[in-house]
């Protein structure tokens, strides 16, 4: 299929009749660029009329009158909104997989740093991202309303599909009754990191493996690498007679402590990670699996946004722009991700501004 047919349900927010470039025209170029090791608008425009023949001839867009201006890229992604965007990346989602239902699904929250305020803490932009363990991948995103959080983003995101069957992971915000029965309502299982905004529980947890955890069957992981190590001993149960707290969540079947002893430079730190469950009957590997997929989202997702496409740095932004282009880095990751070439995504990127038929065979792997 070609990338353009995603992109062909894109409702157009402009006055038709008094636009000079299609719109598909527009995205395309831009995710081209993006693709292309571009990082702003003036270096997308930049590239466009570099490879304006190629465009034209091999990737087929009209291109009318020429590369569109930088302000009409500023322009369209600022107004266009991203949830018309998103469906395109949706819909390259489903040319892999049909169905998110019965799969690991991660929550995980990302601001966009390049866009924090003089004098704030937090970024203007930030937003919840939704990563599928399996087939390592980014479908979707919410984006967090100002001056609220991920826990009233969550259940926005959660009634937007169907995760019946699905185990949903998230860290310790969104650790909360509500969530997780929202979570249960769509028969589907929780997996949520538990740390001190649940005071109670967390101390009844804590206090319970520290007096039981050597009673208990432990599976443990050692990994090796770039000079450092890192032993994670994984630590379930499922007897919660005496973890009274655990009575007020609903469906809780199971308390996870993951003991990591992380060795690097002649130093060592030692670390508690809890989690609280509704599945039932997993051992402490098969958690301990669950645990490590759900971070996948940090090394899949944020890190090549950050380290691979500079989203941190970037300060592209007003109104949707911002995550109009969180939406297209996701989309130019995974047509990356899914090119087999045995070479590093940052590498890959180079090599389609410098190929012409290398960019061409990234824009049809779907």
């Amino acid at each position: 299929m070609h990338l353009e047919q995603h992109f062909a349900d894109i409702e157009d927010y402009r006055v038709q009749g008094r636009c000079k470039h299609k719109l598909s025209d527009i995205l395309l170029l831009i995710i081209c660029g993006v693709i292309a090791d571009c990082s702003d608008y003036e270096e997308i425009v930049d590239y466009g009329r570099d490879k304006v023949d190629f465009l034209r001839e091999k990737l087929g867009l009209e291109l009318k009158h020429g590369i569109p201006s930088e302000d009409t890229l500023w322009r369209v992604m600022r107004y266009l909104e991203p949830k018309e965007l998103e469906k395109s990346l949706l819909s390259c989602c489903r040319a892999i997989l049909s169905s998110v239902a019965g799969k690991h699904i991660c929550l995980d929250g990302k601001e966009i740093r390049g866009r924090v305020p003089t004098g704030g803490k937090h970024a203007l932009v930030q937003l919840l991202n939704v990563w599928i363990a399996e087939d390592k991948l980014s479908f979707s995103q919410q984006q967090i309303a100002h001056k609220s959080n991920e826990i009233t983003a969550i259940p926005l995101l959660l009634d937007s599909f169907d995760f019946q069957g699905s185990l949903i992971s998230i860290d310790a915000m969104g650790c909360q009754k509500d969530i997780a029965e929202k979570i249960i309502s769509q028969e589907a299982d929780y997996l949520l990191a538990l740390k001190q905004n649940q005071q109670e529980l967390y101390e009844q947890v804590r206090d319970y493996f520290s007096k039981h955890k050597t009673q208990l069957p432990c599976f443990t992981q050692l990994d090796r690498g770039h000079g450092r190590s890192e032993q994670r001993k994984v630590y379930v149960s499922e007897q919660l007679t005496f973890v009274e707290a655990t009575q007020q969540w609903p469906e809780l079947k199971a308390i996870v402590l993951v003991e990591a002893i992380r060795a690097e430079k002649g130093s060592q730190k030692n670390s508690q990670r809890y989690y609280i469950s509704s599945l039932a009957a997993r051992g402490a590997e098969q958690y301990a699996y669950y645990v490590r997929e759900h971070w996948g989202i940090e090394n899949g997702l944020h890190w090549h946004l950050d380290v691979t496409f500079k989203e941190d740095q970037s300060q592209i932004g007003k109104d949707n722009g911002p995550q109009n282009m969180s939406i297209i880095r996701k989309l130019a990751l995974h047509l990356l991700t899914k090119e087999n070439t045995k070479m590093s995504l940052k590498r890959k990127r180079k090599k389609a501004a410098r190929d012409n038929e290398f960019l061409f065979n990234l824009l049809y792997v779907l």
